[in-house]
């Protein structure tokens, strides 16, 4: 940085404003413009593993997902990684990905959130990494971390049919299930089978990249997304309560 502001006849203190993106720190447009293309011209990188030992301060989030090899719903773990990046943006945490077969454990992050995954894989990762654990669409029923889960009151219980991926938490699975026509859809040619022999009844999915599917294929459908703002919030809060240790009397979210 000392080399930065030499090049750029300014303060130390001014490229740390600029390279750190600090609010309010009146340096004008023009300044910033050429600290950044002095930094960039010399292979500057900002690295937060070394400010997270530096300030004790990390703000990374490791967001660990189930096993899926069903292309739609691997396009569903990553709308989600999406939506889930937006909301956490304003809170200046970062997202590291971790793949399914990597149960191991983690340093330099905050938390961990799992997505999907079923209570097992839940527990192994929680027997490796003494940081808190927040469970996303699986039931834990233990005090010791937060869980977010949907309700499913919104999902008709009718003689519509419900079109969703499995969930990995069999309990899931059974409270979707619960007075609900329910078709687990796993493959293409399992849902075209159902879309076939179903083409009478009004069909009902919970899941974005299939609704964009059937909206594709020209499938009348009804869309019901479970991924509300309320769902996001509940996720931010448990972030928040867990990683500062405070005590509350209930660890788990029901999303209506």
């Amino acid at each position: 940085m000392q080399d930065i502001a030499k090049m750029c006849g300014v303060s130390v203190a001014t490229v740390s404003y600029v390279l750190n993106n600090k609010e309010n720190s009146r340096v004008s447009e023009p300044t910033k413009q050429k600290i950044l293309q002095i930094a960039n011209l010399y292979t500057y990188r900002y690295n937060p593993y070394a400010r997270s030992l530096a300030t004790g301060e990390i703000h990374n989030i490791l967001f660990f997902y189930g096993e899926e090899n069903f292309s739609l719903y691997k396009a569903e773990i990553l709308t989600f990684i999406n939506q889930l990046s937006s909301f956490l943006r304003p809170y200046k945490y970062n997202i590291t990905i971790a793949p399914h077969n990597m149960i191991a454990k983690y340093n330099y992050v905050d938390a961990i959130i799992t997505f999907r995954v079923d209570k097992d894989t839940f527990m192994k990762l929680g027997e490796l990494n003494f940081i808190p654990l927040i469970a996303i669409d699986c039931h834990i029923d233990d005090d010791l971390f937060f869980e977010i889960n949907n309700s499913f009151n919104n999902i008709p219980k009718d003689n519509s049919l419900i079109l969703s991926f499995p969930y990995k938490d069999e309990r899931t699975n059974e409270l979707l299930r619960d007075g609900r026509n329910v078709c687990f859809i796993n493959d293409f040619e399992s849902l075209h089978a159902i879309i076939k022999d179903n083409n009478d009844r009004l069909l009902i999915t919970i899941n974005e990249e299939m609704h964009q599917y059937l909206d594709a294929l020209g499938v009348n459908h009804q869309y019901i997304s479970l991924n509300s703002e309320s769902k996001f919030q509940a996720i931010i809060n448990s972030i928040d309560l867990a990683i500062n240790r405070e005590e509350v009397d209930a660890h788990q979210y029901l999303i209506d």
